[in-house]
């Protein structure tokens, strides 16, 4: 199994470009992970009707990226408004999708606009990372070590400390 993190625009925030890779290196043992940086698209006004077509435009270009996933793939868009998971239900999904016949799993962290209707109706689920909204970069950052905790929790590494 294959895990995709697709994201809108490059990691530019000094230090986080560090921490994502920090997080991935350290993923990489168990599981093969793939960064895909997508072209975000310039945002010249809030209108509702821009809003719209961007949000249709930016799923087009998600569509291209998840088309590696193949036929038993899942994708999972990251929203504050998603299902926010514990550490131990991010592990048991972990262990789920290694377990499933899962060609692939993908995380796509949208744009400052946020995802289509028609994009979260296909996703196979929504997460969350809290009730709270981050830059779209710390996101990216944030999901990366909530990844490893997770497999970290499958492997039996001391990573993670949980209390009593």
């Amino acid at each position: 199994m294959k895990v995709y993190l697709l994201a809108f625009g490059k990691l530019k925030t000094p230090g986080l470009r560090e921490a994502a890779d920090y997080y991935l290196k350290l993923l990489r043992p168990w599981a093969r992970i793939e960064e895909l940086e997508l072209r975000p698209l310039a945002v010249p006004d809030k209108s509702a009707a821009t809003r719209a077509r961007i949000q249709e435009e930016e799923a087009s270009l998600l569509e291209g990226a998840l088309e590696r996933l193949g036929e038993r793939g899942a994708f999972f868009l990251l929203d504050e408004g998603g299902k926010s998971l514990s550490t131990r239900d991010w592990a048991a999904r972990v262990r789920g999708w290694e377990s499933g016949s899962f060609t692939g799993v993908a995380f796509c962290v949208g744009s400052s606009l946020g995802f289509s209707d028609a994009l979260r109706a296909r996703a196979s689920g929504v997460l969350s990372l809290g009730p709270q909204t981050l830059p779209h970069e710390l996101a990216r950052v944030v999901l990366l070590e909530q990844l490893y905790r997770a497999w970290s929790v499958t492997r039996g590494h001391p990573y993670h400390n949980e209390g009593s």
